[in-house]
């Protein structure tokens, strides 16, 4: 175990593969763990597999060096003098932490600890209950003795549904009048509070008392819950249209006029809202029938490649069935032979060799099965590369009806502003617009060609976002065909593969196993000429 000593003299001592050894070497001692040698490699073998390491009364100041702790859900660090909860993240699988009895100021360091059930920082130097966000499973937190002065804190734990045992005992904030009260007001899963059974009728008294906070956190955690419920199914949208290659209809407005620095100027015209507005209109009836054609058009091809999967699945089902039929009857020939041929004194060559060629028709036959179901595979596949095909084709001829129909709203809008623009030009040189008028919108109107310029440049960078899109949606239809059936292929040539491989080692080992026999009887022979 190395040693480091720290400014104040004060001798730490730092995670090393000597500490880790000598913990499992007491709980060995204490008879909770199986046998494990402390030697280096046989450690760095062990480590992987250990589900629980207690490093208490080691005097650790940092939490290190703990990779490979693959399968660890138990981890014990109380009573050492930790400052800081770190290098935890990749101990996925943890479900106990104790940290207790350590110098913690601020608890963090546990956003990945999605497992964990069973917290304690009992006796540190915590102020506030923050850091469990990502500990959702928590049952059991101790935070007793700390220094935890508010009661607001207690609120943030409202989330732990799981929640049955909570300790703050020692805290600034246990110690007013009511604490108790409070906290089972708003935690009313626990069962244990600061090591106390909770009592139903005290729940419901504390309720009554803070009905009125109670009614206001309850809405605005319902609030919280519905936008969290919107922006998930809002995520599930997203993903299912990505999915079906159809995300261009969530964004295709927004994208036109991304690097559309005319469209800057223009947002000042009066009135451009309202031909923004039927833009954005005509876009979306447009991309909501794209969408709903498309959708209907990914089901058909995943309704597809599901019929395909389940006449691959049958077609494999019967050549398995056929194949261990055959090999079952060779196994029954092969257990006479091996029981007929064991009686014998002697076994001569031309004694196995009829069973060396039934062997050969067998290996023969399995061969020939297994060529049969390579071409009716090719048949099934044939079949679904033409359905799936046409369903391609299907999905890019939509694309192209849809970035047709958004180009010809986008030069409806080009029409619209144009009238827009020649009618508050009009207006603006009769003096008619008023002295209102934005002045970036009053810089635009002063000349007529500067105006048309700026919508003819916009219009530019509309359209040519729509091609873009078109390219790269099309681009992704055709890349999604390939690989899909590039997958599939690539998946039956390395079945195929090691099906060949597996009747090549059947043929080889059973023709071993067969002349075997007569190895055996020569070795006996020759035992007796030399005798």
């Amino acid at each position: 175990m190395r040693v480091q000593r720290v400014t104040d003299g004060e001798e730490t001592a730092v995670i090393d593969d000597e500490m880790i050894a000598g913990a499992f070497r007491d709980e060995e001692a204490a008879g909770e763990g199986e046998k494990k040698s402390s030697g280096t490699a046989v450690l760095a073998e062990i480590i992987g597999d250990a589900t629980t390491l207690r490093l208490s009364f080691k005097n650790v100041l940092k939490i290190d060096n703990l990779q490979g702790f693959n399968s660890l859900t138990k981890l014990c660090l109380d009573n050492n003098i930790v400052k800081e909860i770190c290098n935890l993240d990749h101990l996925v699988h943890l479900q106990w932490l104790d940290l207790s009895f350590n110098n913690i100021s601020k608890i963090e360091g546990l956003d990945k600890l999605t497992n964990l059930t069973d917290l304690s920082l009992f006796s540190n130097r915590i102020s506030e209950v923050e850091g469990l966000e990502a500990c959702t499973k928590l049952q059991c937190l101790s935070l007793g003795n700390n220094q935890i002065s508010s009661l607001d804190g207690i609120v943030k734990l409202r989330k732990f549904k799981n929640l049955h045992l909570l300790n703050l005992e020692g805290n600034p904030v246990s110690r007013e009048s009511e604490y108790r009260m409070y906290v089972l007001a708003y935690l009313i899963e626990l069962k244990y509070l600061d090591y106390a059974m909770v009592v139903k009728s005290e729940v419901v008294s504390a309720r009554e008392q803070y009905q009125d906070e109670l009614l206001d956190v309850e809405e605005k955690e319902q609030l919280e819950e519905e936008k969290a419920a919107r922006e998930a199914a809002a995520l599930e949208t997203t993903a299912k249209l990505k999915a079906a290659n159809l995300a261009v209809v969530e964004t295709v407005f927004s994208d036109m006029f991304e690097d559309d620095e005319d469209n800057a100027k223009l947002k000042a015209l009066p009135n451009i809202g309202d031909v923004l507005g039927t833009f954005s209109s005509e876009v979306d009836a447009a991309s909501q029938q794209f969408r709903q054609t498309g959708l209907d058009l990914d089901r058909q091809k995943k309704e597809e490649l599901e019929a395909f999967r389940a006449a691959v699945a049958k077609l494999r089902s019967y050549y398995a069935g056929e194949s261990v039929k055959m090999i079952e009857l060779w196994v029954q020939t092969k257990k006479r032979v091996d029981r007929e041929l064991s009686l014998q004194d002697r076994v001569q060559n031309t004694e196995i060799t009829p069973y060396v060629d039934k062997l050969g028709v067998l290996s023969n036959d399995l061969m020939d099965l297994e060529m049969r179901q390579v071409e009716q595979f090719e048949e099934i596949m044939n079949d679904f590369d033409t359905k799936y095909r046409e369903i391609n084709h299907e999905c890019t001829e939509q694309q192209t009806v849809y970035f047709r129909a958004v180009e010809v709203c986008s030069n409806n809008y080009l029409r619209d502003l144009t009238a827009l623009a020649n009618d508050l030009l009009d207006r603006m040189a009769k003096e008619e617009l008023g002295d209102d008028l934005p002045e970036d919108a009053a810089n635009l109107l002063i000349d007529r060609d500067t105006c048309m310029n700026a919508i003819t440049g916009s219009h530019e960078v509309h359209v040519g976002k729509i091609f873009k899109m078109e390219e790269v949606t099309r681009f992704a239809e055709m890349q999604h065909l390939n690989e899909t059936l590039r997958e599939l292929r690539d998946e039956e040539h390395e079945r195929n593969r090691s099906r060949i491989m597996e009747l090549h080692d059947f043929k080889a080992k059973n023709l071993a196993a067969l002349q075997d026999l007569i190895t055996k009887e020569v070795e006996l022979d020759d035992d007796e000429e030399g005798a």
